[in-house]
């Protein structure tokens, strides 16, 4: 008995427990709500600013032309957003832990896994008697988005942690290194966009019932 009060007072029990269950929870509870806000509130802003006549009629394979411009435009607003939350959470993460987040890779997976769910169970089925139809090339945007996301987002955090956030680099140099990071993903992004739009449909098959006129 004596011997497990001893343990309860410990603070670097507490401490360790902290570290590798409860900031880790943090994380994942903070990515699963932030993908529900993207989902909601991020959609209905996206529905608002799309042409009605961006994803209808569009042949198969990647969309060519204005559409092929304003997709990607949708695409890099995305990714920029996705970016400067992540890198503004893990920056208060690291101040908060006084400049070093133990068991780090712990926090990303955690993060990751949200994500990982989504695309998982993710099963989209087109609707027929929906009253706003979905088109095949916006569900086909959507989840090759996702996938991409998925593939990304341990990368992106892990570089950001080790070569932007870390306590020994100087302010100016910091915010080189970010901008120069978030090009590189940018173009990462529009590398591999044709990849995952062509992947999207293969592995979720029910894409291929939504209609495209």
């Amino acid at each position: 008995m004596a011997s497990l009060v001893r343990a309860l007072r410990d603070p670097n029990r507490w401490r360790t427990i902290g570290d590798t269950v409860g900031l880790p929870l943090v994380s994942l509870v903070f990515h699963a709500i932030f993908l529900m806000f993207l989902m909601s509130f991020g959609g209905f802003v996206f529905f608002l600013g799309v042409s009605p006549h961006l994803f209808w009629d569009v042949p198969s394979g990647m969309p060519t032309g204005w559409r092929l411009a304003v997709i990607r435009s949708y695409l890099l607003a995305f990714g920029a957003l996705y970016a400067l939350v992540w890198c503004g959470y893990w920056w208060i993460l690291r101040a908060l832990k006084d400049g070093k987040i133990r068991t780090f890779p712990l926090h990303v997976l955690a993060a990751w896994l949200p994500l990982l769910a989504g695309v998982y169970f993710a099963d989209p089925v087109n609707n027929p008697n929906a009253m706003i139809p979905t088109p095949v090339a916006e569900i086909t945007f959507t989840m090759s988005t996702a996938l991409m996301t998925a593939s990304l987002f341990p990368f992106y955090s892990a570089a950001v942690y080790w070569l932007v956030l870390s306590p020994s680099i100087r302010r100016p140099r910091k915010i080189g290194r970010l901008l120069g990071l978030w090009i590189l993903f940018a173009a990462a992004c529009l590398f591999l966009e044709p990849y995952f739009w062509h992947l999207a449909p293969s592995i979720y098959e029910g894409i291929a019932g939504f209609p495209t006129r």
